[in-house]
C-alpha cells in the first residue's frame, strides 16, 4: 500500500518529500461519514483552503516554500481556530517573500533580490537580518558543512540536474559540472564576504555571491508560525511544513502526537520492494514525545544519475560535490527547534564519526543514520527514550 501524501490525520503528518508520515494517517484511509471533515467555504486571501472535521481545524497551502504545508488545530472552537490559521498563512507568506531566492516581490527586499544586485547595499527586513546572521553562527558551529553562501556552488549542479531530460534512468547523457565551473563557484562563497550590519539592517555580498536559505529557512518558518498558534491560545497543532514536522500540546486522546519516518529506499524506488508494500515496512522509526521537531534530509529524492553514479541536491561546501555515501539522516529536538533543518543538513553532509560526536554533544537533540541500501542504520543513545512500537 502506498499511502496518499495528502491525506493526513496531521497527529503524524504524511510526507510532501516523503521524510516524514503518519501512523495516525492510517486512520484517515479508512471511509468516513460524509459529514466528518467538511469544507468551510473559506479560503485565506484566496491562497490557503481550511477545512474542519471533528475536534480539529487545518490549512493546506500548495504556494509557498515549494512545498505543501499543513496545519492541524486541535480542540479548538472553529471561529478561533480558523482566524489562527488564517494569520499563520500570512506568517507564512510574509516569511517565503522575504527568503525566496526565485522571485523578487513589490512590497519586500528578499534574497532574490540581493542576489541580483550583490554588491549594493540592501536594507532588509529584521527577521531576514536575523536569519543571515543565525547562518553565518552557525557556519562556524557546523565547521563549514553549513553555509548560506553555497548559492554558487548549487546553482552549478542545478543548471546540470535541470539540462537532464531523464534524471534517473540509465545512459541518458546526464553531466556534471565542469571542474572548472566549479572552482570558480568555489571562488564565491566565502562567509566572510556577507557584509551584514546588524543595527543598521543592511546586508552586502561581494560579485559574484549568492545566498541560499534553502537549509535554514523552512524550520525557521515553521517555528515562528509555532509562536504564532501558541500566541494565539492554541493548546494542541501539528505543523507539517513538507516534511518539516513540530507539534505541540498533545493528541485529543491523552497520548503523545507520533511521527513516522519513512525508510527512504522505499521512497526512492517507488514502493516496489515487497516489505514496501506494507505498512510497518514503509516506515524504519516511530517518534513519539512532547512538543517535538522531526525533520529529515537525504539523498534519494532530488538526484541524477551520470553514467554508473548518482548526484544528489546537498553540496557539501568544503567538496563542492554532493556527499558520495549515506542516505538520510533525522533529528528529534525537543529545543532550539528553529534550527532542526540546519543540524539535519549539517549531520547529513559531516563525516560519521563526526557528525555522531556533534549529535551527542547537543543536549536537545537525537539522531538516526540511515547508512546504505542494505538498511543499516546508527543512532544517538538517547533516540530509544522517543521510540515506541505499534504492535
Amino acid at each position: 500500500m502506498k499511502l496518499n501524501p495528502l491525506v493526513c490525520a496531521m497527529a503524524l503528518s504524511l510526507p510532501i518529500f516523503g521524510v516524514q508520515a503518519s501512523a495516525d494517517a492510517v486512520a484517515d484511509q479508512l471511509p468516513k461519514p460524509a459529514n466528518a471533515a467538511k469544507a468551510m467555504d473559506s479560503l485565506c486571501h484566496q491562497d490557503g483552503l481550511i477545512t474542519q472535521g471533528p475536534g480539529y481545524a487545518e490549512l493546506t497551502t500548495l504556494k509557498y516554500f515549494g512545498t505543501s504545508i499543513a496545519i492541524r488545530v486541535y480542540d479548538a472552537p472553529g471561529e478561533q481556530a480558523e482566524r489562527a490559521l488564517c494569520d499563520s498563512l500570512k506568517v507564512i507568506q510574509r516569511l517565503h517573500h522575504l527568503a525566496s531566492d526565485y522571485q523578487t516581490y513589490d512590497h519586500v527586499v528578499n534574497v532574490r533580490s540581493i542576489n541580483e544586485a550583490p554588491t549594493e547595499v540592501h536594507h532588509i527586513d529584521p527577521e531576514l537580518v536575523a536569519l543571515i546572521q543565525a547562518g553565518i553562527d552557525w557556519h562556524k558551529i557546523s565547521r563549514g558543512y553549513f553555509n548560506i553562501a553555497v548559492g554558487p556552488l548549487v546553482q552549478q549542479w542545478r543548471r546540470e540536474r535541470n539540462a537532464c531530460a531523464a534524471p534517473t534512468e540509465p545512459d541518458n547523457g546526464c553531466r556534471i559540472p565542469s571542474e572548472a565551473a566549479l572552482q570558480e563557484a568555489a571562488r564565491h562563497i566565502n562567509i566572510d564576504d556577507i557584509e551584514l550590519d546588524v543595527e543598521a539592517g543592511t546586508v552586502r555580498l561581494k560579485a559574484g555571491m549568492s545566498l541560499d536559505l534553502g537549509g535554514i529557512a523552512k524550520g525557521w518558518m515553521a517555528e515562528k508560525v509555532h509562536d504564532q498558534l501558541v500566541a494565539a491560545g492554541m493548546q494542541a497543532f501539528v505543523i507539517n511544513a513538507g516534511g518539516n514536522i513540530r507539534h505541540h500540546g498533545h493528541h485529543p486522546e491523552g497520548r503523545d502526537f507520533v511521527t513516522a519516518i519513512e525508510d527512504p529506499l522505499c521512497k526512492k524506488h517507488d514502493f516496489a520492494s515487497p516489505r514496501c508494500q506494507t505498512l510497518e515496512g514503509q516506515f524504519h522509526e516511530f517518534i513519539a514525545g512532547e512538543d517535538l521537531t522531526i525533520v529529515s534530509s537525504g539523498n534519494y529524492l532530488r538526484y541524477y544519475r551520470v553514467g554508473d553514479k548518482e548526484y544528489h541536491h546537498i553540496i557539501n561546501p568544503n567538496t563542492g560535490y554532493p556527499k558520495p555515501d549515506g542516505v538520510s539522516v533525522s533529528v528529534v529536538m525537543n529545543d532550539q527547534h528553529i534550527y532542526a533543518d540546519v543540524l539535519s543538513t549539517t549531520l547529513f553532509l559531516m563525516p560519521r564519526e563526526e557528525a555522531l560526536k556533534m549529535a551527542e554533544s547537543l543536549p536537545y537533540l537525537e539522531a538516526v543514520w540511515y547508512l546504505d541500501e542494505q538498511g543499516n542504520k546508527i543512532t544517538t543513545q538517547g533516540l530509544p527514550q522517543y521510540r515506541i512500537d505499534l504492535d
